[in-house]
Formats: C-alpha cells, structure tokens, sequence
C-alpha cells in the first residue's frame, strides 16, 4: 500500500514534465522554422545590397548613366526622334 501511495505522485509528476517537454519541443520546432524563413530573408536583402552597391560602383560610367536615362526615366538626347510602333488588328 505504501509503494502504491509514493507512485501515484511520481506518476502525476512525469505527465505534468511530459506535458511540458512536449510544448518545449513544439516551440523548439516552431522557433526553427521561422528562423529559416528569416535567413531566407537576409539572403534576399543581402542580394538587394549588391545590386545596390554595383549601382553605386556604376553610377560615374557615362554609358551606365545613359542607359538608366533612356530605360528608366525614358529621357532623349538633343536631336533624337522616338517613333512608337502602333499594333493594329
């Protein structure tokens, strides 16, 4: 009967600790992947921060400034014509 006494508060401890172990591993779990998606993250912006500096690197070639002028801001040189192609059916 004494043996029996001292195992039923043993037994109520260990599920209450599984209890908790089972949660700490949910969050261990949890906490890895968002620490994938955050490493994801700093790759991208890592790569963003190249582009960025070889544009910096770029920006005195005259031949780099011209082509960023005509693509992007879509800006002539004096004299230049622009003919636009019209698609009719």
């Amino acid at each position: 009967m004494k043996k029996l006494l001292w195992i039923i508060p043993l037994a109520v401890h260990f599920a209450y600790l599984g209890q908790n172990m089972f949660r700490s591993f949910v969050k261990i779990d949890r906490l890895k992947s968002e620490q994938q998606v955050k490493l994801r993250e700093k790759n991208e912006l890592e790569n963003v921060i190249i582009e960025y500096n070889d544009m910096i690197k770029n920006i005195n070639d005259p031949f780099y400034r011209e082509k960023i002028a005509r693509n992007k801001l879509q800006m002539i040189s004096p004299g230049e014509k622009i003919y636009r192609l019209i698609e009719t059916n």
